[in-house]
């Protein structure tokens, strides 16, 4: 024998239809994670072969060894680029073959230096170059507001697994009063969220210093 729940048509059909609604939001949402981001000191800003000109780059003014360069480039980004010794040293040994920088022993370490064939092709691809250095200056997400989205998120899953959990009994004795309150609760902080959202910067601003 089925119990009342299986058997209810208005319940299957509720439920069927909030499945189709969660599904769509995961499929359209942005999905954030405390942590991540735009990751300080990654590689993710640079663009398919856009990485040995920036190395050219990081050598235009002076010779430098492995470090010295990622040092370099981790400096005049604050922070935003550190490429890994993984990237840099199969890249400039790809220059050197390519005899775009050459390499000298220093004190057991190889020190590259640009070669004219180098400064030529760096000023060829000079606006590749200006491009990436331009996608630093963007405004870097701070590790707080990160975790403030890395909550709100879990707030919303709390409140989706909360409002569907307790609705259960409402929807198996139809009880449409208690659906209704639910839903214009959600609809208050809807509305709340849209006035947040929306408010003039320079309210927002002095709501800060307050």
């Amino acid at each position: 024998m089925l119990n009342k729940k299986e058997n209810n048509p208005m319940h299957e059909r509720i439920r069927r239809h909030h499945q189709e609604r969660e599904h769509h939001a995961r499929r359209h949402e942005p999905h954030f994670h405390r942590g991540e981001g735009r990751r300080r000191g990654g590689e993710g800003r640079v663009r398919r072969g856009e990485a040995r000109y920036v190395l050219l780059d990081a050598l235009r003014d002076e010779p430098k060894h492995g470090y010295e360069i990622i040092k370099a480039l981790e400096e005049r980004s604050s922070g935003q680029y550190a490429p890994s010794p993984g990237t840099v040293y199969p890249t400039l040994q790809y220059l050197e073959d390519m005899g775009l920088v050459r390499a000298d022993h220093q004190a057991a370490r190889r020190v590259y230096h640009l070669t004219e064939t180098g400064r030529v092709e760096l000023e060829a691809h000079a606006q590749e170059v200006d491009a990436f250095w331009g996608r630093l200056k963007e405004p870097d997400t701070s590790a707080a507001s990160l975790a403030e989205i890395g909550f709100l998120q879990d707030e919303l899953d709390h409140l989706t697994r909360t409002v569907w959990g307790g609705l259960r009994n409402a929807l198996n004795s139809d009880d449409r009063e208690t659906i209704r309150r639910v839903r214009q609760v959600i609809e208050q902080c809807q509305n709340e969220v849209r006035r947040i959202l929306t408010e003039p910067d320079s309210f927002r601003e002095n709501n800060r210093t307050e």
